[in-house]
């Protein structure tokens, strides 16, 4: 089982460069270094912070995935999260990035991580934790358990209760704008185009029906009926319009209950070591 998580990787196809412009969004966090990544799997947040100009390293149970870093010229160790933390020196990590990491815990190993992760960070260091997001339709219905490893939601406000056991101070809570990709394009609405109303055309064609003649050059009597044709189209106008309206209306009702069905597969909490009595 030691390679069982880097083989499920290679058979779905995860990981590249799709997975490093998702990530991303999280190295501008971090400002001092050294940082390390728990889980690093194949590297590509390792490949980032060094292109940030960041000093960084990882740990990883997988030793497929630990061979994949060490491939691309990281420092990554092939053992547990848990036991590389407790060995490292209080205080001595400028930063603690864990991204689909804390899922793969139940609640009480999760909280006993992040207390280490306090343990470990110096004054104004940086932990960031990423998880998938139970918001999100797709993930709660399936992505989430296509992962055979992993075991349980972390809501962001469970992660900052979990910082805030260890002593760090909660910065940011929110939903990565990078890996957002909505609902599946068969549910969003087909945009039909409005038409414009009818009043103007009717009143162009009553004005020339006004000076009509028959073929014998007399007044066309036709144009007595003009009045109640003008009417009966004004009021098929009207209700043309309302039901445009509605259907305007129902259409961003429907996108804002997709939105809110589908919202970003990912969230993730920001917090940091204090670094003053005052606790900023």
């Amino acid at each position: 089982m030691n390679r069982f998580e880097s083989d499920y990787y290679a058979f779905m196809g995860f990981g590249g460069d799709r997975s490093r412009e998702a990530l991303g969004h999280y190295v501008g966090f971090f400002t001092q270094e050294p940082v390390l990544e728990l889980g690093s799997g194949q590297g590509e947040v390792l490949d980032l912070l060094r292109d940030a100009g960041l000093a960084a390293c990882g740990v990883d149970l997988d030793e497929g995935m630990v061979e994949h870093a060490r491939a691309q010229g990281h420092e990554v160790v092939h053992g547990d999260a848990m036991g590389r933390l407790r060995s490292a020196a209080g205080g001595s990590l400028g930063g603690v990035f864990a991204a689909h990491f804390l899922e793969h815990f139940a609640a009480d190993d999760a909280a006993e991580i992040v207390a280490e992760v306090g343990r470990v960070l110096r004054p104004g260091g940086t932990f960031v934790a990423v998880v998938p997001n139970a918001a999100s339709l797709s993930v709660l219905g399936h992505d989430f358990w296509r992962d055979p490893t992993h075991v349980r939601f972390y809501d962001p406000q469970l992660l900052a209760f979990l910082a805030s056991q260890a002593g760090l101070v909660v910065t940011e809570l929110g939903a990565n704008p990078r890996n957002s990709p909505g609902p599946p394009p068969q549910l969003l609405p087909v945009e039909l185009p409005a038409e414009p109303p009818l009043g103007a055309e009717v009143a162009r064609l009553l004005a020339v029906g006004a000076g009509a003649v028959d073929p014998d050059g007399r007044a066309d009597r036709s144009v007595e009926t003009w009045p109640a044709v003008t009417h009966l189209l004004s009021v098929l106008d009207e209700r043309v319009q309302a039901v445009q309206h509605q259907n305007a209306v129902l259409r961003t009702a429907y996108m804002n209950l997709l939105q809110q069905l589908y919202p970003a597969n990912e969230v993730y909490m920001v917090a940091r070591l204090a670094t003053g009595e005052d606790g900023s």
